[in-house]
C-alpha cells in the first residue's frame, strides 16, 4: 500500500465540502442541528470536520516527506518548503479574515467610506483563524516529521505537548483564570491569546474575546495533525495490507474510548481542543479512513466520488475561493440595506424550499458551485500546489 492511495483524497476532498457546507447556510438562525458546531463543552458532526482535515493533513505529510527522502532530499531543503508553505497558508488566512479590507463592495457602504477604514481593518485584522491554524499545525507536525526520526521520539514530542497543555490548564498560574477552568470566561488559553495577541485582535464568542483557533489550544490540534502522521507512516510500513487497516482500526477505537472516558475528568471541546476531544475526534479519524481506504483502494468501490476527488485536488483555492465568494456576497448591497445572499435566500429559496430546508439549499448549492469550479480545474489538469 505504497502507491498514491484515492482514499486520501476522498477523504480531504469531503471534508474540504463539509467545511463549505456548513459555513454556508442561507441564514444562520435556521440550520439543521447536526450542522451546528456544540455551543461549547460537547460535540456534533459539524465538530468532526476541522479535525478530520487536520489529520489527512498529517497522513499527506507522511506520504510525501517519505518519498521525499527516499529520493535522496535534504532537510534542509525540505525546511524550506515547509516555511514557504507555512507563510502562504497562513497569509491566505489573514486574507480571509481582512477581506475586503475597508474597501465598500456597495452604494451603501461608500457613503460613509474613509481611506481610514482600510487603516483600521489591517490595525483590528484577527490573526488567527482556520488556515492559520492549518498552517501551524503543518508546521509542527512537518518539522517533528523531518528532524525526529524515530517512532520513540516522535512519541515523546507528542506526549510533551500533551503535558504542556495539561499543566497550563490545570495549573493556577494566574489569579482568576486557569487553575483547571474549561470554561470560556476563565480558561488559560484565552488567558494567554489576549496577552500574546490582544483582544482586538481576536474572534468573540457571546460577545467575549476568545479565539477558537488559539495559539494554546494549537499545540493539541497539532497533535492531532501528528495522529495523522503516526497513521501515514503505518500506511506505507512493509506489513500486510490487511494487518496495516487492523492495527489502524484497533488503534483508532482504543484511541476514540479513550478520549470519550476522559470525557468525564475534561470535557469534549472543539473550541479549547481539549485531550479528550483530540483523541476522541483522532480515534474516528483513523477508523474512518481505514474504512474508506477498504472500501475505495482495496474492494475498488468509487462511483460517485467524483465530487469529492475533484475538492480533494485543490482543497486551498476552493476553500479560499469559496470563502471570499461567501464573504463578498453578504458585503454586496442590493436593495437598500440587504445583502445579495440574503435576497438570494429569502427572495428565492426560502419562498420555495421554506425556512430550514431553503437555508440548507442555499449551502448546497453554494457548495455544488464550487464543485464545479473544482470539477473544471481537474478536467483541465489544474493543479494548484503551494
Amino acid at each position: 500500500m505504497t502507491q498514491r492511495l484515492l482514499s486520501v483524497d476522498v477523504f480531504r476532498g469531503a471534508t474540504i465540502g463539509l467545511m463549505i457546507l456548513v459555513n454556508n447556510p442561507g441564514s444562520w438562525k435556521y440550520v439543521y442541528a447536526p450542522l451546528r458546531h456544540a455551543n461549547w463543552h460537547g460535540w456534533t458532526p459539524t465538530d468532526m470536520v476541522f479535525p478530520f482535515f487536520l489529520f489527512i493533513v498529517g497522513v499527506a505529510i507522511s506520504l510525501s516527506f517519505s518519498k521525499n527522502f527516499e529520493q535522496g532530499a535534504s532537510q534542509t531543503s525540505l525546511l524550506k518548503k515547509i516555511v514557504r508553505r507555512t507563510l502562504i497558508i497562513f497569509g491566505l488566512g489573514l486574507l480571509l479574515n481582512g477581506w475586503p479590507f475597508g474597501i465598500p463592495l456597495s452604494s451603501v457602504a461608500a457613503e460613509n467610506f474613509s481611506f481610514s477604514d482600510i487603516f483600521d481593518s489591517i490595525l483590528n485584522i484577527r490573526i488567527l483563524g482556520v488556515l492559520q491554524r492549518i498552517a501551524l499545525c503543518y508546521l509542527i507536525a512537518s518539522m517533528i516529521y523531518i528532524y525526529a526520526r524515530s517512532l520513540r521520539s516522535r512519541i515523546t514530542i507528542t506526549a510533551v505537548l500533551l503535558i504542556i497543555y495539561e499543566l497550563g490548564m490545570r495549573l493556577p498560574l494566574i489569579d482568576g483564570w486557569g487553575a483547571g477552568s474549561f470554561e470560556l470566561e476563565s480558561n488559560f488559553a484565552r488567558y494567554l491569546d489576549i496577552k500574546l495577541i490582544g483582544a482586538g485582535n481576536m474572534y468573540a464568542v457571546n460577545k467575549i474575546p476568545f479565539d477558537p483557533e488559539g495559539l494554546f489550544s494549537t499545540l493539541t490540534a497539532s497533535i492531532t495533525t501528528l495522529m495523522g502522521v503516526f497513521t501515514g507512516e503505518l500506511l506505507i510500513g512493509k506489513i500486510d495490507k490487511y494487518k496495516k487497516l487492523i492495527y489502524i482500526s484497533a488503534l483508532g477505537l482504543i484511541v476514540f474510548v479513550l478520549g470519550a472516558l476522559l470525557d468525564f475528568v475534561e470535557p469534549i471541546n472543539k473550541q479549547l481542543w481539549t485531550i479528550s476531544y483530540t483523541l476522541f475526534m483522532g480515534g474516528w479519524a483513523m477508523i474512518f479512513l481505514s474504512i474508506s481506504i477498504w472500501f475505495i483502494d482495496i474492494k475498488g468501490w468509487r462511483k460517485w466520488l467524483t465530487p469529492f476527488i475533484v475538492l480533494g485536488s485543490n482543497p486551498i483555492v476552493i476553500y479560499v475561493g469559496s470563502s471570499l465568494m461567501a464573504k463578498t456576497l453578504y458585503l454586496i448591497k442590493v436593495s437598500g440595506n440587504i445583502s445579495l445572499k440574503s435576497l438570494i435566500y429569502t427572495d428565492i429559496l426560502q419562498p420555495i424550499a421554506g425556512d430550514f430546508f431553503g437555508s440548507f439549499l442555499y449551502a448546497f448549492l453554494f457548495l455544488t458551485a464550487w464543485t464545479a469550479v473544482g470539477w473544471v480545474m481537474y478536467r483541465k489538469k489544474i493543479f494548484v500546489k503551494i
